[in-house]
């Protein structure tokens, strides 16, 4: 078991859509920065929403994520889950990616697009549960 291993869940809302080859840019930031800071993790989008995970050590994570917290790029960002952890669920990707489809995203149970929550605080508290179910949907898929 890793020390201190940490891993944040979040969701935002695109200041505008990304074409594909911006946020192919951004991926690949991500996976450059992620190996460096030994952080792994997934992200997934959909038609200008995102949920992330984060996961690693602690403070590279919390840093992170305050750098995150600040890219104008993306606004509306909530915490689903933020936790202790005792192992990687994505120990093998520095950022797994998919962009599932609205129609993919549908079929899984309880699924709201983000971006229908509004900033209703308790909508998305409530959402934790769908967001750790997109995330294990697409893992397994990606795996």
């Amino acid at each position: 078991m890793e020390q201190d291993l940490y891993q944040i869940v979040y969701g935002s809302v695109a200041t505008h859509l990304f074409e594909k080859e911006e946020l192919l840019t951004l991926l690949r930031h991500a996976r450059e920065n992620n190996k460096r800071l030994g952080i792994t993790g997934m992200l997934l989008h959909c038609e200008g929403s995102f949920i992330q995970v984060l996961e690693g050590p602690k403070d590279q994570v919390a840093t992170l994520f305050q750098v995150i917290k600040q890219d104008p790029r993306h606004h509306r960002i909530s915490v689903f889950v933020e936790e202790l952890v005792k192992s990687r669920a994505f120990s093998h990707w520095h950022m797994g990616f998919r962009s599932p489809s609205l129609e993919e995203l549908a079929k899984i149970e309880g699924y709201t697009p983000y971006l229908d929550l509004g900033d209703d605080p308790r909508a998305i508290q409530n959402y934790s549960a769908v967001a750790l179910k997109l995330i294990s949907a697409f893992k397994e898929i990606s795996d």
